[in-house]
């Protein structure tokens, strides 16, 4: 008997490791395939459910961001 549970004990073990195998090789080939079409400049990639974009604003310190609104450069016309 306790041979057959050393024997369902391996096949436990072996299912996990090809399991996260495969689960890696998957995740490395989506993150290449990912990389080719960035580097296609493919537009598509904003509406693929697969990735999530995230809208990145580098401003200066003190800087706001209103929604909607187009920012405008204004002369100083002092006197």
């Amino acid at each position: 008997m306790a041979v057959a549970g050393d024997v369902v004990a391996w096949g436990c073990s072996v299912l996990v490791i090809l399991g996260l195998a495969w689960y890696v090789f998957y995740e490395v080939l989506k993150r290449w395939r990912v990389g080719l079409r960035l580097s296609a400049l493919d537009e598509s990639l904003l509406y693929d459910d697969g990735v999530s974009v995230e809208v990145i604003t580098d401003t200066p310190i003190g800087s706001s961001i209103v929604g909607g609104a187009v920012a405008e450069f204004m002369e100083d016309s002092g006197p």
